[in-house]
């Protein structure tokens, strides 16, 4: 059976009690690393971080883009990659540099 993607990645990365107590330890490292923080533009980005509201328009070029690429897929003439075979080339291009230097 596969799992749709959005509920593979939740039930992956459920939070459980353990991953809860690292994640309050998480937070109180980055609390007093901000606190000790003598960087003004480094604050500044933190804040805009946070303040984000995660939401993102497309520019008109950027959405046809998008279309377009996805209009290939659907019709076979551009293939997708899953993570395993992206990693597969990364790795077999970084081979073929490493053997080319030696």
């Amino acid at each position: 059976m596969k799992l749709n993607k959005s509920l593979y990645l939740y039930l992956k990365h459920k939070p459980n009690a353990m991953q809860n107590a690292q994640m309050q330890k998480d937070k109180l490292d980055l609390i007093e690393k901000i606190i000790k923080l003598n960087d003004p533009e480094t604050l500044e980005m933190l804040k805009d971080i946070l303040d984000d509201d995660n939401s993102y328009e497309l520019t008109a070029a950027q959405k046809l883009m998008v279309e377009e690429s996805y209009a290939k897929y659907i019709s076979g003439e551009e293939r997708g990659y899953s993570w395993d075979e992206i990693q597969e080339n990364i790795a077999g291009i970084k081979k073929n540099i490493n053997e080319k230097r030696a």
